[in-house]
């Protein structure tokens, strides 16, 4: 990395301080994707241009929604609430797209299809019907979605996402072509920071070779 100006040691803050060049932002060793923590509520970090951004495809992410069945037991989704996900769940229950029948949806009367439906079916036109439940109450569905997270990269050259318990991490995910497992990517320790173009790195970071080893 090149540094203009003088490195100063934050003395009882363990950080590295340095005027960052635009061109040669802040990186740990030679990784351009690292982690600091492990498990759910870790943080992923991506070095790049600054001011720039990084597309990261990180799979079928949980989309929780709620709908009422209608007079016949039934929930009737569109194609594009499905969308390409390959199985979605019904107050916890997981139904697999691919093993469902292509049926018609009959007409509802009263509180009866015109033609029996006891299991759970596709339409010809694409949509999902989900029967057995009970007439006008309200369903939890969980219905993937495929989800790229745009990360917007600092002037100091790098940014990240972090995982949580409600919402954590992917395993994996892509950038470009390359797939990045989470918990083989290098474990930097500690963030670096960012405030008006000044970039902090953690002390510990001196010494790093390349892959983040030290």
């Amino acid at each position: 990395m090149k540094i203009k100006g003088i490195i100063a040691l934050l003395v009882g803050v363990g950080a590295i301080a340095a005027g960052i060049n635009p061109a040669a932002a802040i990186q740990y060793g030679t990784a351009n994707v690292y982690r600091v923590g492990s498990g759910s509520s870790a943080t992923v970090f991506f070095h790049g241009t600054a001011d720039s951004s990084i597309s990261a495809d990180i799979g079928y992410v949980s989309k929780i929604s709620s709908k009422l069945a209608g007079s016949c037991g039934e929930i009737v989704l569109s194609g594009s609430t499905v969308g390409t996900t390959s199985a979605l769940k019904i107050n916890s229950t997981t139904v697999t797209l691919a093993s469902l029948p292509t049926q018609l949806l009959p007409t509802c009367t009263g509180s009866s299809f015109a033609e029996a439906r006891t299991a759970n079916f596709k339409t010809p036109d694409g949509k999902v019907v989900l029967v057995g439940n009970t007439a006008g109450t309200s369903a939890t569905l969980d219905i993937p979605k495929a989800t790229v997270k745009t990360v917007k990269i600092n002037a100091c050259g790098f940014g990240s996402f972090k995982g949580s318990d409600s919402a954590p991490l992917p395993t994996s995910f892509k950038v470009g072509a390359t797939t990045y497992t989470v918990s083989t990517l290098p474990d930097a320790g500690g963030a670096p920071r960012c405030s008006s173009g000044m970039g902090y790195v953690p002390a510990s970071w001196l010494g790093v070779t390349a892959g983040g080893g030290s």
